[in-house]
């Protein structure tokens, strides 16, 4: 029985892949595991089933410095976007295999489009899913607050852009003050769409506490911001219950989370300047109602003054006209006074001549006088026969004289 040995069987592996691949490929697959280290990157590569996300082939790869440097010089920043857990990455790889050490791929080139290609793709789909769920818009109908003061900042400590957008609220030329409260999150890489969400919970539970949320980045190349085309993280900014702003930094393209945002920005400094104009202008509207109150305050005094003007012009010239009246008329009355007293003492002497003859006309000694007498009866003057019966001596008084006389008989 023929028989080789371990080293015979590897060496002959390395002959056959040296010539049946003698030149680089170029293979699709995702980066499960990157590391750094000592200048090098070590990559993890593995293809998944679409159907289960069951790993169905596993390799290693390594991107030696010197190309690293030479690959950072063609794509620029993209190439440390591209270098992350979980992108579906195109690399130019050549088969390296060593008797000891085992297969290994050396990494030679990557194609960004790809990448980017697999991510629109993504984001397009993720922004049907967000239509087909009549979310897009959710978020926007949340009135937004006349004034903002109470922020929830989403974000990294160590971001440049929340730096400046701390620096653009406190500095401001208003004199506004703003309570700002940090909830710390990755902004880039696999981590982020995790700790974002978990971040928003912990708002979402104390939400009353804040006008809005301010999601910041600042900066940073079109895949660094493939982290915010999450379905997941876009979702849970749409259905939040107070408006979120967005400033994740990027000149050209919108992501997912801007889409579904209450208000999106370019940058955090836009943020800080957008709340600054808005407080602005409910500062100014308060002012031009308050010069309006002012304005119509006015008028009313004044005009209430033109009224009391005209009321008292009128007053003073009723009064003088009544003064002018009672004048006239009490220096008429004080004309005719002497001649009413006058016709008035002559009518009232003919009234009591008048009274006077009646009154001696009619006095007793003037009745008597025309023939009367007055029958007195134990000093009782009678007026009635029945007051005396027979024989009663009734006393007569005449004009002149009195007699006595002795009643012999009484008629009704």
């Amino acid at each position: 029985m023929t028989s080789y040995t371990l080293f015979e069987l590897n060496e002959y592996i390395r002959r056959v892949l040296a010539l049946n691949l003698p030149d680089a490929l170029w293979v699709r697959c995702e980066l499960a595991e990157v590391k750094f280290s000592r200048g090098h990157w070590y990559l993890q590569l593995v293809q998944k089933a679409e159907e289960n996300d069951e790993i169905v082939a596993q390799s290693q790869a390594v991107l030696w410095n010197r190309q690293y440097r030479s690959l950072e010089k063609k794509i620029g920043l993209e190439l440390n976007a591209l270098l992350q857990e979980g992108q579906e990455v195109l690399i130019l790889v050549k088969t390296d295999f060593h008797e000891r050490y085992g297969l290994k791929l050396i990494l030679e080139d990557i194609d960004p489009t790809y990448t980017m290609g697999k991510l629109e793709l993504k984001r397009r789909e993720t922004i049907r899913q967000l239509q087909q769920l009549n979310l897009l818009d959710k978020n926007k109908q949340i009135l937004l607050p006349p004034v903002l003061q109470r922020l929830a900042v989403i974000t990294s400590e160590r971001a440049a852009g929340y730096q400046d957008f701390q620096v653009q609220l406190a500095e401001n030329s208003f004199g506004y003050r703003f309570h700002i409260e940090l909830f710390q999150t990755a902004v880039q890489g696999m981590a982020v769409e995790k700790e974002m969400l978990a971040q928003l919970e912990q708002i979402k539970k104390r939400c009353a506490q804040f006008d809005a949320v301010c999601i910041l980045r600042g900066g940073g190349g079109k895949l660094d911001l493939a982290a915010f085309d999450s379905l997941p993280l876009s979702m849970a900014a749409a259905k939040f219950p107070i408006p979120v702003l967005t400033g994740i930094g990027h000149d050209v393209d919108e992501t997912v989370l801007d889409l579904v945002a209450h208000t999106h920005l370019k940058t955090p400094t836009a943020v800080a300047d957008f709340i600054l104009h808005r407080n602005l202008e409910f500062e100014t509207e308060v002012m031009n109602f308050g010069m309006a109150v002012k304005n119509l305050s006015a008028q009313i005094l004044k005009g209430s003054e033109l009224h009391l003007q005209h009321l008292w012009q009128m007053l003073e010239f009723q009064s003088n006209s009544n003064l002018r009246q009672q004048k006239m008329m009490l220096d008429y009355i004080e004309k005719e006074i002497p001649g009413a007293l006058r016709n008035l003492f002559s009518k009232e002497k003919i009234l009591l001549d008048g009274l006077e003859k009646s009154v001696n006309y009619l006095s007793p000694e003037a009745v008597l006088k025309r023939g009367f007498s007055i029958a007195v009866k134990n000093g009782k003057v009678l007026t009635d026969a029945s007051q005396v019966a027979h024989g009663d001596e009734v006393e007569v008084i005449l004009h002149r004289g009195t007699f006595k006389s002795i009643v012999k008989k009484t008629e009704k």
